[in-house]
């Protein structure tokens, strides 16, 4: 995806973008074997397309199309999204074979590209979904339609039915929960059936909720900006990222939530954008947490 970052002062752009393009970066930079199925546009730039060197572009969908958008952020450091354009609608039919040999999954759309029976096709394989409710309604959604609309509802219940663990910002549910705290709407999402809630807070860290267990809340990590404002493009993103790449070796979502909130730290600290020189390595993420990260 293409975007034009809009601060109050300035604009950046355009530039890659997407939780897509963000996460898998973080994830192969991180280590892991990604691959991605989205739709790319054939003469996307080379510059765009090298921030992928890590990342299997095999189930790549060629196509004309290309997700355009500015993204908006206001005074409050609050952001808003309007689309130029949107790319065609994922289904599970487009994943290609060798990528259902996988474990897990993450579906992270921007605005309700990925159809909502991908969940059910791939918890009925036995795989591990995680579903990022930001492009089902939340912040990065044209229209968003919460639990109190019959679409709304169906959107989430359909989701939560099938997904393993829901990852939200607190943005995110203000949209589709209106008028219920971060408890109220994380219980809603685990009776509709979802393993576990992740909740992203911005500065205040992150919370998260595991069946009947009672949620958590885990502080954000100290940031080492070298400039006066933090860089807050991605954050949410390089959590999730960190999250799944954590979860992936250690099966341990406590310590997860703890390795994405390191993770989110060091990117929201970094200048640049979706730039692979942007995100940390595992050496990096392992230093932060070990207290031994010196400022940038």
């Amino acid at each position: 995806m293409k975007e034009n970052i809009i601060f109050v002062d300035r604009i950046i752009g355009p530039v890659l973008g997407s939780p897509c393009a963000y996460s898998s970066i973080i994830m192969a930079k991180l280590g892991l074997q990604v691959g991605i199925v989205s739709y790319v546009e054939e003469n996307l730039e080379q510059n765009f397309l090298s921030q992928f060197a890590r990342v299997d572009l095999q189930g790549v969908l060629w196509n004309n199309l290309n997700t355009e958008d500015n993204l908006i952020y206001d005074e409050a450091g609050v952001k808003s999204i309007e689309y130029a354009c949107t790319a065609p609608l994922i289904n599970f039919e487009d994943i290609i074979p060798a990528y259902l040999d996988a474990g897990k999954f993450f579906i992270c759309p921007m605005n309700y590209e990925v159809d909502l029976d991908m969940c059910r096709c791939l918890a009925r394989m036995g795989k591990t979904v995680i579903v990022d409710l930001g492009g089902f309604g939340g912040t990065t959604s044209y229209h968003h339609f919460s639990i109190l609309t019959p679409r709304g509802k169906k959107v989430i219940d359909t989701l939560c039915r099938d997904a393993t663990i829901i990852k939200a910002s607190k943005s995110d549910l203000a949209h589709i929960f209106p008028g219920q705290t971060i408890e109220q709407a994380a219980g809603y999402i685990l009776r509709a059936g979802a393993k576990a809630v992740l909740v992203t807070m911005g500065d205040e860290g992150a919370a998260y909720q595991v069946g009947g267990a009672k949620i958590r809340y885990v502080p954000a990590l100290e940031l080492n900006c070298p400039y006066a404002d933090k860089n807050p493009v991605g954050g949410g993103d390089a959590f999730s990222a960190g999250v799944i790449a954590s979860y992936q070796t250690l099966d341990d979502l406590p310590q997860a939530v703890i390795f994405g909130n390191a993770v989110a730290a060091l990117v929201v600290s970094a200048d640049g954008g979706c730039e692979e020189k942007r995100m940390p390595s595992s050496v990096m993420v392992a230093q932060k947490l070990n207290g031994r990260m010196s400022p940038a």
